[in-house]
């Protein structure tokens, strides 16, 4: 008997041991070569190279926008180009470990993100007042930048943005995070990004298209490492901040959003005082999903200040 409960006990074990290989799927690297075949730009900047992606006119007023915790720059292709048609200078670009922007071997907290922003910003040569439009975590990218640096942040626009900080339970412990990251943290990421929409079958293709950055190593450790640094702190002091600025704010909410409570909404609202646009039948990617709902509000607000900014540059 106790010759069957070594045996078994061994294989368990093994098993659990060999897991992590089996489901690893980083096999790749962020090679010149990856990067020449790959679509957008790249750029240089402290901690590696950033993918990015630029359109609209010269002239225009820049909107940059930030994407959340894991699913990169493609969550905007609903916006991006009808942004850039409207007449803005439009930016968005993979933050540091996700899409084809590079993994490098660094605390992911907010800093981090908060400095690649203004990197940047710097080595694009971007001028003038700059608009953020940030979902989810990239909201809370969104409102930490321009808390820092109130002077080149003209208005804000957060979709569904991460506010308060989440309980992250084992995935904060040594080793056994990455264990845990490495059986289900990553490997059920694809499917788990179906649950941000009110109707998932109408996006089919999105588990596919979130596999693609997975297979270049250093994936899994930027996402488990932004969960202890960054989504396990709470964001509320950068709002307050904003708050203080007195910003033009608008803030964007679905109705059925499943990852970040409505009661975001209402707890922001109270802080940041902004337009607030529910969107009926959207989740967390209210811009994606219903992007005829979405497109029109955000160049509204912006349009004015877009109008100002051409009208400066033109004087000059």
């Amino acid at each position: 008997m106790n010759i069957v409960i070594l045996i078994s006990a061994v294989i368990v074990l093994g098993s659990a041991f060999l897991l992590p290989v089996i489901l690893n799927s980083e096999h790749a690297g962020l090679t010149p070569a990856v990067r020449e075949k790959a679509p957008g730009k790249f750029i240089h900047l402290s901690q590696g190279y950033t993918h990015y992606e630029i359109a609209g006119p010269e002239n225009g007023s820049v909107i940059i926008l930030i994407h959340g915790f894991s699913v990169p720059y493609y969550m905007w292709d609903q916006n991006f180009t009808v942004l850039s048609k409207a007449g803005f200078r439009v930016v968005r670009y993979d933050l540091y470990g996700r899409g084809l922007s590079d993994r490098p071997d660094v605390t992911y907290d907010c800093e981090l993100f908060v400095t690649q922003l203004r990197e940047l910003i710097d080595a694009l040569k971007l001028k003038g007042s700059i608009q953020l439009i940030g979902n989810s975590m990239g909201g809370a990218v969104a409102t930490a930048f321009a808390a820092k640096f109130p002077e080149q942040i003209g208005k804000l626009a957060l979709i569904d943005p991460f506010n308060e900080q989440l309980p992250i339970g084992p995935f904060k412990m040594p080793l056994i995070g990455e264990f845990l990251s490495s059986i289900f943290l990553v490997p059920t990421a694809p499917q788990r990004q179906l649950q941000d929409f009110c109707h998932p079958e109408r996006f089919p293709e999105w588990p596919k298209l979130f596999r693609q950055q997975m297979q270049y190593k250093g994936f899994g450790r930027a996402l488990l490492s932004t969960l202890r640094n960054f989504i396990s702190q709470d964001p509320s002091s950068d709002y307050f901040k904003i708050a203080r600025q007195n910003k033009s704010v608008m803030l964007i909410w679905g109705t059925e959003d499943r990852t970040l409570s409505t009661k975001g909404a209402v707890k922001l609202y109270h802080i940041l005082h902004p337009e607030l646009v529910w969107v009926e039948q959207a989740g967390h990617l209210p811009h994606y999903e219903l992007p005829e709902i979405v497109n029109p509000q955000l160049i509204e607000f912006l349009a004015e200040h877009n109008h100002q900014e051409i009208s400066q540059r033109e004087q000059a």
